[in-house]
């Protein structure tokens, strides 16, 4: 029998945690657009929101130290098994079989790697600000309006750019992670691959839509 940690370091071991940690974020960004979606309600009610997370913030920073954990455990493990892959070489089946893949599974390191890139511009921008602020009615200027956010043009661009490829990224991810978990062809498996949509068209189009209309139409005004 395989230990833990044999498996942890298998190639396989390594997929399932690329799986798992893919899809628990998946749902992570369900929640947050949820909650994104109040802005288009107004400042007032946003900027109560994001304050009321003031209230139970000991909470807020465990769920950000696990969000941490799932992000490094997806991307490093993504990066091993990419390396793993370019010095075993690719086989002429697998060479085939890439001709008729998919855009979004030819690029899942690259809108990965966009994707990072965005990872940070957000922290570094929204969340950090978030963070240093003594003003709890600055929350949706900062988003909307400031050259820290939406106010700025390549922020903007960066942002629309960012969730067309987390769409693709979301996709092949889905789909890779139900044959990796074993249940793509299961009942479970085909209830899943029909709400995936969801995270993978719903989600980012819905954060599409708020930095086209913030920081493109410049909220209807």
């Amino acid at each position: 029998m395989i230990s833990g940690k044999k498996f942890i370091s298998s190639t396989i071991g390594k997929k399932v945690m690329v799986a798992i940690s893919g899809l628990l974020f998946c749902f992570f960004l369900l929640f947050h657009f949820a909650n994104n979606l109040i802005i288009f309600t107004g400042a007032d009610n946003f900027n109560f929101l994001v304050s009321s997370l003031e209230k139970i913030k000991p909470l807020v920073r465990v769920l950000e130290v696990l969000l941490l954990a799932i992000l490094v455990t997806h991307i490093t493990n993504t990066i091993i098994l990419t390396i793993k892959a370019k010095k075993a070489g690719n086989n002429s089946k697998e060479e085939a079989g890439s001709k008729h893949s998919s855009f979004s599974s030819r690029t899942m390191f690259f809108s990965g790697s966009i994707l990072f890139i965005f990872i940070v511009t957000h922290l570094s921008t929204f969340w950090y600000n978030f963070q240093i602020t003594d003003d709890h009615t600055s929350y949706y200027r900062i988003v909307t309006d400031s050259q820290l956010g939406f106010g700025n043009i390549f922020i903007t661009i960066l942002y629309l750019l960012a969730m067309i490829f987390l769409g693709f990224h979301i996709k092949h991810g889905f789909s890779s992670a139900l044959v990796t978990l074993g249940i793509s062809s299961t009942s479970l498996g085909k209830v899943i691959n029909k709400i995936a949509f969801l995270f993978w068209l719903v989600i980012p189009s819905g954060f599409f839509m708020i930095a086209f209309w913030f920081g493109i139409l410049n909220g209807g005004k």
